[in-house]
């Protein structure tokens, strides 16, 4: 594998012939990638190029890593997680069992000697980011306060416990983040909180702007990835909002405006090849001297969708309104506001003897939420970002069926 040094010390991913076939040979031992990549010449002396090799696509990705669990297994110790799906249909994706920290250590200082975190993350519904920043501040030298999620009515006492423990940066998902910021601009004080920590596998949206004006002197710290490929990219203070630096171990490249992620480390099973990220962006400068190529992150690749901080396919919500009983056909609704942001719709057409009123929609909405492996049914700071909505019939985009996701603009 060729590299290249930057100041830092930190090595950026590149991709040789050499190391591409290492790559290919993990994964031809999958009966499906094999087949996938039945052309690509084994022979050393043939040429071989990383974007000449085909798109990886997430279903693709999901087909092999079920054949690696039912079939050979994983070679090493693996950490097996629910990434998306139901509990009969679950999307499971795997990761080596140091989950990557000290590739993302090498070039996310986020932490450091004498820290103590707060991680907020749950440990539950088989979600390894929670064990990832317990470890990634063991491998800092920081001590971890392992809260996990709470609910709101418990938040301010927790976070005078994180005052009188010593804490001084917390980790947190986009809900506690949410929840963080309007705590603070009630009125309460935070003189304790000195950096932040947000991201994950995942993009957590939160407006800088907002970070800023309510915790200004708070050093923001953010990670950048996906469920399957898990920690793409990583930035800090002074990184422009939606910037992200490419992780060590991890090599992503925009074709046609999608980002493609390839995992250079031969240990990762399935090999992720160009994979299909399932998010726009284009490259990008950053002036804040740390090391890697820079990408800004733009917006979903339909028929995906971001809802509770997690990318979640449009057919799964689907799927699981069909599933109560109560529902004949179902559409997701991405509709604009005049503040920018998207406010997701399950628009649902109702069985003859289903009523149309609030407690229907609460039941339907509920279950939707409860049977999904990665959303939360509770999480009270997230009821206006997702609603059921009863409708006579479902929008359509020319002949065929309904699609299963559909954009309005605002107004």
């Amino acid at each position: 594998m060729s590299s290249t040094k930057r100041s830092s010390g930190v090595v950026e991913a590149e991709v040789s012939a050499t190391h591409l076939r290492l790559i290919l040979r993990g994964a031809r031992r999958i009966p499906s990638l094999n087949r996938k990549y039945r052309g690509v010449p084994d022979d050393p002396r043939e040429p071989l190029v990383l974007v000449d090799l085909p798109v990886l696509t997430p279903l693709e990705l999901s087909a092999a890593t079920d054949e690696l669990l039912r079939g050979s297994r994983p070679d090493d110790g693996s950490v097996v997680y629910a990434s998306g799906g139901t509990p009969e249909n679950p999307r499971l994706s795997l990761l080596p069992e140091d989950m990557f920290v000290k590739e993302v250590r090498t070039a996310w200082h986020a932490l450091g000697h004498g820290d103590l975190l707060a991680n907020f993350f749950s440990p539950g519904r088989q979600w390894p980011v929670h064990a990832f920043y317990n470890r990634l501040a063991s491998r800092s030298g920081a001590t971890a306060l392992s809260v996990g999620d709470l609910p709101e009515s418990q938040f301010g006492r927790d976070l005078a416990l994180c005052a009188r423990y010593g804490v001084n940066a917390v980790a947190a998902p986009p809900g506690v983040v949410g929840r963080l910021l309007r705590h603070r601009a009630a009125g309460h004080q935070l003189p304790w909180l000195r950096k932040l920590l947000i991201g994950g596998a995942f993009h957590d949206r939160t407006p800088a702007a907002e970070l800023a004006a309510l915790l200004p002197g708070v050093q923001v710290w953010q990670l950048y990835g996906s469920a399957e490929a898990w920690m793409v990219g990583h930035r800090g203070p002074g990184c422009p909002e939606g910037v992200f630096h490419t992780l060590p171990h991890q090599h992503a490249e925009i074709d046609g405006g999608r980002i493609l992620v390839t995992t250079t480390g031969v240990r990762r099973a399935p090999a992720l090849i160009r994979y299909l990220i399932g998010d726009r962006g284009e490259p990008a400068g950053c002036a804040c001297g740390r090391s890697g190529r820079a990408l800004r992150v733009l917006d979903r690749i339909a028929p995906s969708v971001v809802l509770q901080g997690s990318a979640v396919r449009a057919g799964e919500l689907v799927d699981l309104a069909l599933a109560t009983g109560d529902v004949t056909a179902a559409q997701v609704a991405m509709v604009g506001t005049p503040g920018g942001e998207d406010r997701l719709e399950l628009r649902v057409r109702l069985a003859d003897d289903v009523p149309d009123d609030q407690y229907t929609r609460e039941w339907i909405r509920h279950q939707v939420l409860e049977r999904h492996l990665a959303l939360d049914a509770t999480g009270s700071e997230y009821s206006d970002d997702f609603q059921v909505v009863p409708v006579e019939r479902l929008e359509r985009r020319g002949p065929g069926e309904p699609p299963v996701l559909v954009r309005e603009a605002a107004g």
